[in-house]
């Protein structure tokens, strides 16, 4: 199968980095499209039994500032990426907020991608079974073939 349009998640970990290696790869050799995809979770007031705490003013001003940090950050990330690829690969890059791995398979399914290339974080034992992972999940849901670049 030829691909025609390959996403790459990154998230800043060796691991990803290794994922858009693989992405690189791919589509050098394909002559596919790639988009680099950066996904924050989304910043959000904590509720106090329903009621937000006294105060609230300043919790507001730290949600801003922890989205325009995570935002610097999730650019940071993608200029990094954008470093390692190849020119004449024809790359968008993207900064979406929400779950990780439900966003990147709703990317891939409105975007028509081919292949979703992804890094593993290599969690394994106890860890890996209570907090699973995005790669895990990602495979799961996803309506695409995944790569899960070790």
């Amino acid at each position: 199968m030829l691909y025609e349009k390959i996403l790459v998640a990154v998230d800043g970990s060796e691991g990803s980095f290794v994922a858009l290696h693989n992405a690189i790869e791919i589509a050098r050799n394909t002559g596919a499209e790639m988009t680099v995809l950066y996904v924050s979770n989304e910043v959000s007031l904590p509720l106090y039994g329903g009621v937000y705490p006294v105060g609230m003013s300043n919790t507001t001003v730290e949600v801003k500032e922890a989205a325009i940090a995570e935002q610097s950050h999730g650019e940071e990330i993608l200029n990094k990426a954008q470093f390692r690829i190849d020119p004449t690969i024809k790359t968008t890059s993207a900064i979406l907020h929400g779950d990780p791995s439900a966003t990147i398979c709703s990317y891939a399914d409105t975007h028509n991608i081919d292949l979703i290339v992804i890094g593993n974080r290599g969690h394994s034992g106890f860890k890996k079974l209570f907090l699973g992972s995005v790669s895990q999940k990602v495979v799961a849901d996803a309506h695409q073939p995944v790569l899960v670049a070790k």
